[in-house]
């Protein structure tokens, strides 16, 4: 049932603002965001406080290089206060682990809701920042938290199945009846003019199925850095503030405080307290108890069993109850009638044959049979851990009804490219395969070869820090060598005849002087 919200307070206190960090799939960066973001509003002089959401994984934990030993569990146990539980981070920043409880807060006992609240109260009062890495996926938990947040972000990467994960996270969003804006972030983006590209994609396909809120908040530029921030557990903004992705991080930082400071704070903890009202006056029934037992049991106990009929009988009722118009039932009854039969087939079909003659036979719009395509590839990722199709098939299945421009081409051979070196740490294609490629094409002309051969030349220069070398260079050198060679051999030759010919007017100077002293001879005439 659908929470009567109305995210507002009645007191004046202080409170913090609270982001929630969201994706339909894991695997992209989720928590590396959230704490990078959480340590960049710290450095603006902002009180932090990171809630670790994701109790499967805990991957606040790893990336700060941290070992909770108390959770959000202890204190609703009782065992331990909220300073307790609380762990001194990086800047001033303060961790919550095991905040997924909050988002259980139907199954607590009184005392421990009011424990709660009385926590969350305190901690919005003391920070300017809550932000809370949320599971992956369209869980319970993670609409909670989404909707009763002030400032929602969702983490979208150029992978497809990253674009087709958080389309159905919005999707479940827009029929819970959210309806604040989204703030779409692209991770591992090449630049801003590829993530705006990413993003344009993405939001053409969300405004024309579903109609949901979103906004362009910015990207985090694929960095190095960020992949080994992980294994080193520490995170990008502090192992290199320089970085590329550190840099948007610290954008991202000044945008969201920018784009937070006139507006109100409103209480967190306030959603809580009317989700509880909600459950407790408005909490559904059956008519029997044998009904609601045959819902919450395993479907092996046959006892138990509930056929579809009784079941649509029930969310009719339900649905009665909410005072809808009788347009309104109309239209229900309509959609689900052709399912009251569908198990009224021979008895020797089993129940997915017949589902598939069902959609076999039944003439459904484009976008109703996508949307059944990928809510059954999202449950079988989600149960399997895996695609439904091989990446080879998916990709080959793609390609081969491919019949788009040039450029959405080009842009699909990069992502695959760029996918490739991720992962593999090498180029799909090595160089050389593309200089063959290149030069084996026809029709090129000189000035496309000369502005290759220019490229390639300063690319070198750029990677070696020398100029490259023709074997004319190298002979050229080589002559240039012995040239100096024989100009040196020649200033030596030169050197000597000038000490030769000093000599030997030294010599001849001695030889005047002595032929000056000797006697001159008188008899000659």
């Amino acid at each position: 049932m659908e929470l009567a919200y109305s995210n507002t307070s009645t007191t004046n206190m202080k409170k913090a603002k609270v982001i929630t960090v969201s994706s339909g799939k894991g695997g992209v960066g989720k928590s590396s965001t959230a704490t990078n973001l959480a340590l960049s509003l710290s450095a603006l002089d902002k009180k932090v406080c990171i809630f670790d959401a994701d109790a499967s994984l805990a991957n606040i934990n790893i990336l700060l290089g941290i070992q909770p030993k108390f959770t959000l569990q202890h204190l609703l146990n009782g065992e331990k206060t909220l300073n307790d539980i609380t762990i001194k981070g990086p800047r001033g920043l303060r961790i919550i682990p095991g905040a997924s409880g909050v988002a259980e807060y139907a199954h607590l006992s009184g005392e421990q809701k009011s424990t709660l609240l009385s926590a969350l109260d305190r901690l919005q009062q003391q920070y300017d920042y809550l932000i809370i890495d949320t599971a992956a996926g369209i869980g319970d938990d993670v609409l909670d938290f989404v909707r009763a947040a002030q400032f929602s972000i969702i983490i979208i990467t150029p992978e497809p199945t990253s674009l087709t994960d958080s389309f159905s996270l919005l999707k479940v969003l827009k029929r819970s009846n959210y309806q604040q804006t989204s703030h779409v972030l692209v991770n591992m983006a090449q630049d801003y003019s590829s993530s705006k590209s990413i993003y344009k994609r993405f939001e053409t396909a969300v405004k024309k199925y579903i109609d949901a809120k979103i906004s362009y908040l910015g990207y985090i530029q694929a960095d190095e850095t960020m992949i080994s921030s992980v294994s080193l557990q520490c995170p990008a903004v502090l192992l290199n503030p320089d970085a590329h992705a550190s840099r948007c991080f610290e954008k991202l930082a000044i945008g969201i405080e920018n784009q937070q400071q006139d507006d109100s704070a409103e209480s967190f903890s306030d959603f809580w307290r009317q989700q509880d009202n909600v459950n407790t006056t408005n909490k559904p029934s059956l008519s029997s108890a044998s009904t609601v037992a045959s819902i919450e049991k395993p479907r092996t106990e046959k006892s138990a069993d509930i056929n579809f009929t009784q079941a649509a009988a029930f969310c009719v009722e339900q649905l009665a109850e909410q005072q809808l118009s009788d347009d309104q039932q109309a239209d229900f009854l309509k959609a689900i009638k052709p399912y009251l039969n569908i198990n009224q087939t021979s008895n020797d079909s089993s129940s997915v044959r017949d589902f598939y003659h069902y959609l076999e036979k039944n003439s459904f719009p484009k976008n109703e049979v996508q949307e059944v395509i990928n809510t059954l590839e999202q449950v079988y990722r989600e149960r399997y851990n895996e695609p439904l199709d091989s990446i080879e098939a998916a990709t080959l299945k793609l390609l081969a009804q491919f019949n788009g421009d040039e450029d959405s081409l080009r842009y699909v051979h990069t992502q695959i490219s760029n996918s490739f070196q991720r992962q593999f740490k090498q180029p799909l294609v090595e160089f050389s395969e593309h200089i063959k490629s290149f030069s084996e094409t026809e029709n090129r002309s000189k000035a496309s070869f000369d502005s290759a051969v220019e490229d390639l030349l300063s690319a070198y220069q750029q990677t070696l820090s020398a100029p490259y070398k023709t074997q004319a260079d190298k002979d050229l050198e080589l002559a240039n060598q012995a040239i100096q060679a024989q100009n040196e051999q020649q200033r030596k030759l030169t050197e000597q005849l000038n000490q030769s010919q000093q000599l030997l007017a030294e010599k001849t100077a001695v030889l005047n002087k002595i032929q000056q002293l000797l006697p001159q001879d008188t008899t000659q005439p």
